[in-house]
């Protein structure tokens, strides 16, 4: 989060004023019985089991509803609080300062007002459980007691009512997190700004599909309208709340392939690993409405479960769905911005801010093609914008949005068909959504709403006074990627390439390269299709990317071994199989060569645009090592390095560090003691002292493609710091649903004083899944709403 909280005193006084004990006040009440709630129409139970997994049983489903939104309250208010302030643009009311930038990019977006008119556009029915659920979140704060939780006190305020529109601002979040090639187009031409070329860039974002070759010169017209300064602005401005995090895997198999006869479906969902994690586990049921599964936190609609009937789960299309557009100023009335037709007059509307008694006021202005989102940079950024303006075309700010409504659809479907019926309304982000029927279907259908562009294809922002890259319109349904019931019996995607019925449509070029999908074949090859067998999949650590490079790298470097620890080493990988196991040396002197690797080959060319450009892109490295060895030679120097020079100088940068931090016994290394899954906290990572006593971690196996994902960057402490990996992991037996396997990162609970805040943290860790059955076998508590 960009915004540090200035928190080293508050949180420390909290603690110290407020006592341990008074703050275990704030643990809400999980048994016995509470009267009198408004909203409620019947008795509703609220029992959890010995994990903290929630199961309601309610006579009529909105009650459900109210009730899944107080059991949320009691568990995630915090996690709550602050989603739909960051969705608000309020921010800086609470953390001061540092958050209006977050707030100056939200109100420009406009979310909340997005979310406001959803609301208007949902239909009786999932209006009614939308309501049901603020009811049950205002009836927790109307009737709870002692402390709120420690954040709270530590920032000092105290939660407002829960307003319907809050529960819907946590989807166009998502979406813009699962949809975020705007900071890309960015980042890219920022590059060729600095110096770089069209060939650079498709080096440095490495394609498979022909489609998605280099920019025509029509996606080049607007580029020179800005200036470094006015890129380099917009690019601080973007809070972290909305910076792309995306990866996934899902496969089903028919029942042509399992024991039972009937279909097995996995998912895992990765998103950055955050404390509280994004989902909380219920079964929630009343006559004839029943939601297993994946809740988000302000969510009534269950995302990720089954029904009973049916199953789903979701990777990320990674497809281009939005686009900038450089808006030239009318040189005679900067009120009004060029077009094609003419120059016509910005929509304006004006936005307020709260800091402490502060109130700062600004101008919004939106353009054809979307919110001006240049105007959420400071001032000092924004300098000299020479007469253009940044405008963002995007789904996620579309108000005629239908996605919430689809998921409650989803939920509600009686099989295949009509699941694939509701994903019609599924608008953003595009998500390849797999799914399976108890009548033993299977499919998978990438859903959304896909841009279809006059010319161009969004790698760079677009000139939007020319109108040659508008959009004329969304893909149709039927024409976006989809197989149902192949005669295969499998299905796989892992955030790899999807291809539509049509060849021609475009759909971007930021797939993830397919070694996590090659991986889950290889393995289904040899399984029984049980849901043993397809959980042992979702933990596989074995790296198929390091099994390709490895061999280029040793190649490279030739017999060049400067020391008998280097030649331990290099020994070492000669005969590894690419497993990133946690017991294993090899992962370690791996991930520390192609870290000081990608360093030395791009950090010179790239500059201070080095550490946004991020990750270690495989097909990147791949090529730049056979084929385009011209990045080998570092700029900065007067020597003119060969790839040997630099892959060799790298391995002995890595062997250096690694040595200093665990010792010159390389056999003696361990990956799970260099890589750590660390769950930060919004307020506790923050501060010096309580990210030491309060963040949680895990020691892990896996990397950045392998299939149980453990992307790293890295660190101190740890030497790879695990961000990034399955927050969720759930495999459906579809002869028996109930016999279906769940884990979460962490726990249900976002309260540090309650039993529950890390009880699935040991399960995620070690890959294990349990059961939510219709009873709990295990019930620890239950409590009784009643009207």
């Amino acid at each position: 989060m960009v915004v540090g909280f200035v928190l080293a005193v508050l949180a420390l006084n909290a603690l110290a004023a407020g006592g341990v004990l008074w703050l275990q006040t704030s643990v809400p009440m999980i048994d016995g019985r509470l009267s009198g709630l408004s909203g409620l129409q019947e008795p509703v139970e609220l029992t959890r089991d010995s994990r903290g997994v929630l199961y309601i049983k309610a006579g009529t489903a909105t009650d459900a509803s109210f009730a899944l939104g107080f059991a949320h309250a009691q568990d995630r208010l915090w996690q709550m609080e602050l989603t739909r302030r960051i969705g608000m643009g309020r921010l800086a009311e609470i953390v001061g300062e540092p958050g209006l930038n977050v707030d100056r990019m939200i109100r420009t977006l406009g979310l909340h007002r997005l979310a406001e008119v959803n609301l208007q556009r949902l239909s009786p029915e999932p209006r009614a459980h939308v309501d049901a659920y603020a009811a049950g979140v205002n009836a927790y704060l109307d009737s709870r007691s002692g402390a709120l939780p420690l954040e709270f006190i530590a920032l000092g305020f105290k939660p407002e009512p829960w307003r319907p529109a809050d529960s819907l601002v946590w989807g166009r979040l998502m979406s813009l997190q699962l949809a975020g090639n705007w900071f890309g187009e960015i980042l890219r031409v920022r590059m060729l700004k600095a110096g770089l070329t069209l060939a650079d860039l498709d080096t440095l974002w490495v394609t498979d599909s022909d489609k998605a070759s280099a920019p025509t010169a029509p996606s080049l017209a607007g580029i020179d309208a800005v200036n470094e300064g006015h890129l380099a602005g917009l690019a601080d401005a973007m809070p972290s709340e909305i910076a792309p995090r995306l990866a996934s895997n899902a496969w089903a198999l028919s029942g042509s392939h399992t024991p039972t006869g009937k279909p097995v479906l996995a998912g895992d969902p990765h998103l950055a690993l955050t404390d509280p994690v994004h989902w909380t586990l219920a079964r929630v049921e009343a006559p004839g409405y029943r939601r297993v599964g994946a809740f988000a936190p302000g969510v009534p609609f269950l995302v990720i479960g089954h029904n009973g009937r049916i199953a789903w789960s979701m990777t990320t299309t990674p497809s281009d769905t939005q686009d900038l557009f450089v808006e030239k100023l009318d040189p005679t009335d900067p009120g009004r911005y060029l077009t094609a037709d003419g120059a016509v007059a910005f929509e304006t509307r004006i936005e307020t801010i709260r800091v402490g008694d502060t109130v700062t006021e600004f101008v919004l202005r939106s353009t054809r093609h979307g919110p001006v989102v240049s105007d959420a940079m400071s001032s000092a950024g924004a300098a000299a914008p020479d007469g253009a303006v940044l405008a963002l075309a995007s789904p996620v700010l579309r108000e005629d949005d239908d996605t919430a409504e689809a998921l409650f659809r989803m939920a509600a479907a009686a099989g295949a068909s009509e699941f694939i019926d509701a994903l019609r309304g599924f608008h953003t982000p595009q998500q390849n959504v797999a799914f399976a029927d108890v009548d033993g279907r299977i499919g998978l259908i990438s859903a959304g709403r896909v841009p279809l562009r006059r010319s161009g294809d969004g790698f760079l922002p677009s000139a939007g006074w020319t109108g040659e890259q508008d959009w004329l319109g969304w893909a149709p349904f039927d024409a976006l990627p989809a197989t149902v019931d192949p005669t295969s019996g499998a299905l796989v995607n892992a955030n790899n390439r999807v291809t539509g019925v049509d060849p021609d449509l475009y759909l971007g070029r930021g797939f993830d390269a397919p070694y996590r999908a090659e991986r889950i074949i290889e393995r289904l090859r040899g399984a029984d299709g049980s849901v043993a067998a397809m959980s042992a999949i979702q933990s596989d650590t074995v790296s198929l990317f390091a099994r390709n490079l490895v061999p280029v790298l040793l190649q490279t470097i030739g017999s060049i071994a400067p020391d008998s620890i280097t030649t331990a080493a290099v020994d070492l990988l000669r005969a590894w199989n690419g497993d990133m196991a946690r017991d294993r040396p090899e992962p370690v002197i791996f991930a520390a060569w192609i870290d000081a690797l990608h360093q030395r080959l791009f950090a010179d060319d790239l500059g201070p645009l080095m550490p946004q450009y991020g990750r270690i892109r495989a097909e990147t490295l791949l090529k730049v090592l056979t084929t385009d060895q011209r990045w080998c030679d570092d700029q900065r120097t007067e020597f003119v390095e060969s790839c040997t020079d630099t892959v060799a100088g790298a391995l002995s940068e890595a062997m250096a560090a690694m040595i200093r931090q665990f010792g010159g016994d390389v056999a003696e290394w361990r990956w799970g003691n260099a890589h750590h899954a660390v769950f930060e906290h919004r307020v506790w990572s923050q501060v010096p002292v309580l990210d030491r006593l309060l963040q949680r971690r895990s020691e892990t196996g896996g990397g950045d493609y392998t299939v149980s994902r453990g992307s790293w960057s890295r660190a101190d402490n740890p030497a790879f710091k695990h961000a990034h990996g399955a927050s969720l992991r759930v495999v459906y037996d579809l002869s028996d649903l109930d016999r279906s396997g769940f884990v979460a990162a962490l726990g249900p609970s976002g309260n540090l004083f309650s039993q529950f805040y890390s009880t699935w943290q040991a399960d995620w860790a070690s890959g294990r899944l349990f059961e939510v059955p219709e009873r709990p076998d295990t019930a620890r508590a239950t409590l009784v709403l009643t009207p």
